[in-house]
């Protein structure tokens, strides 16, 4: 009986039998633990009871047989009662091919002087996320006229904002739009050429190009490009041989009416030493801004990246989340995952604030110092930047620089102590409803004026320490 069953299992197809499983896999554990530990894997054999699959690296094995190595044999075993065992391989594959690839490229090398070189002769064919699309990117007041330069550009390239150059901080949201737009050409004009590289890369691959004599070719790679997207130009600062040839793609592509979208984490004229013909080029077109997101678009951002992964978390984990990450996205739907994958691991069935708080204590301490950070600091730092006492700002005065004064300093309160309203009221000898109506007319006022945006944001490193 042994033997027959072990011959019916030479038949199955192994690649439609693991669909199965991850399927079974998929329903009893967490979107992002499936996605993290278990979707990568893949099957190689299956000897007897023993399903063989393999990962990429020993870390991922180990976690896997720590982890989840009972829920894989489970769901083998209710979709194929056979398997009652599996052998979690670390694959070379990927290092052997890269192997074999650098010797054929030497080969290629010594035969064909005029063939040399270690980038490629086109473009590579990126694969935007196919999350990151304008769909799943929240709007607000930091970000309105950057997402609606994107969607301009997207739906009509190479027309009237050319190029689109997008500034602000790391992790605010810069890149998901320059993915937006890629996703958004790719489904609407798959005939159009889009490249998007990072100005690492690129820097890289052409002092590739210059070691191997190919610096013409380096340029022709460029040549049928229709949409040229570059993620993070500040990386050209001080790489004149880069910004020269930069210089000469940029000036190709503009003349023949291809579009060229950019970001930095400065606006052109701040980007120095860059060279100035380079930057009166980058102002050609539309320069917009991405900022820091109001407490309200954080919410929102939380909400809908809850949503895409599949996060069961409550309200108010969403907003504690958001409370103590005020100035990074990426941060904060970094603390989201975090927090979903610790309740994952100590098997909690619902993750509350107390869960989050707790997977969060150590990182959230770092990120807001909040050790050190109570209202009386806050206070402090806004009279000093106001130019007035502690006790005009906490007095009934009501000129025009005391009373923003106060207000900002509730906003901030607010913003950074875990406290009732009611509470933060009495603090300044208001009630609750004047600070609801401080915080939400600072917040109304940041999406005003960009003044004010930087001035509040100078606060906030001076309250974190920064």
């Amino acid at each position: 009986m042994e033997n027959t069953e072990f011959i019916a299992t030479t038949n199955i197809d192994l690649n439609n039998l693991w669909q199965d499983i991850l399927e079974e896999i998929a329903k009893n554990v967490t979107a992002l633990a499936f996605d993290v530990w278990i979707k990568s894997l893949e099957v190689v054999d299956l000897k007897e009871n023993t399903l063989v699959i393999a990962t990429g690296t020993k870390g991922t094995q180990s976690t896997l047989l720590k982890t989840y190595k009972t829920k894989i044999i489970a769901a083998c075993n209710k979709v194929y009662s056979v398997i009652n065992n599996i052998e979690i391989l670390v694959s070379t594959n990927e290092e052997k091919s890269e192997s074999e690839l650098n010797v054929e490229n030497q080969k290629t090398s010594s035969s064909n002087s005029q063939t040399t070189s270690t980038f490629e002769q086109k473009p590579a064919s990126f694969r935007f996320d196919p999350k990151q699309t304008f769909d799943n990117y929240i709007v607000g007041g930091s970000n309105q006229l950057a997402t609606a330069a994107a969607k301009a550009v997207a739906a009509q390239p190479g027309n009237k904002i050319n190029p689109l150059f997008i500034y602000g901080g790391s992790g605010l949201g810069k890149t998901h739009l320059l993915f937006a737009i890629g996703n958004y050409v790719t489904e609407h004009n798959p005939e159009l050429n889009v490249v998007y590289i990072t100005t690492y890369k690129f820097v890289n691959d052409f002092t590739n190009a210059i070691q191997h004599n190919n610096a013409n070719s380096f340029k022709e790679t460029f040549k049928n490009v229709d949409i040229l997207i570059i993620d993070d130009i500040q990386g050209l600062i001080n790489k004149h041989g880069s910004q020269e040839q930069f210089f000469n793609i940029f000036n190709e592509l503009h003349q023949n009416g291809k579009q060229i979208v950019i970001t930095s984490d400065k606006q052109p004229k701040e980007l120095n030493p860059l060279e100035e013909r380079l930057r009166s080029r980058f102002e050609w077109g539309m320069i917009v801004d991405v900022g820091i997101p109001d407490i309200e678009t954080r919410i929102a951002i939380l909400n809908k990246k809850a949503q895409i992964e599949r996060f069961n978390v409550s309200r108010e984990v969403i907003e504690y989340i958001a409370e103590i990450s005020t100035t990074n996205v990426r941060e904060m739907e970094g603390f989201l995952q975090r927090v979903v994958f610790y309740a994952n691991l100590n098997n909690v069935p619902i993750i509350t604030r107390a869960t989050a708080v707790e997977a969060l204590k150590d990182i959230a301490k770092d990120n807001n110092n909040s050790e050190n950070i109570d209202a009386t600091k806050i206070i402090e730092i806004v009279c000093k930047f106001y130019g007035i006492t502690k006790e005009d700002l906490l007095s009934r005065k009501r000129t025009k620089n005391i009373a923003e004064a106060r207000q900002v300093a509730m906003y901030l309160v607010a913003e950074y102590i875990d406290l009732p309203l009611k509470l933060i009221g009495s603090i300044f000898g208001k009630d609750h409803s004047t600070v609801i109506y401080a915080k939400d007319k600072v917040t109304e006022d940041i999406k005003k004026s960009k003044k004010l945006e930087i001035q509040i944001n100078d606060m906030k490193q001076m309250i974190e320490g920064k």
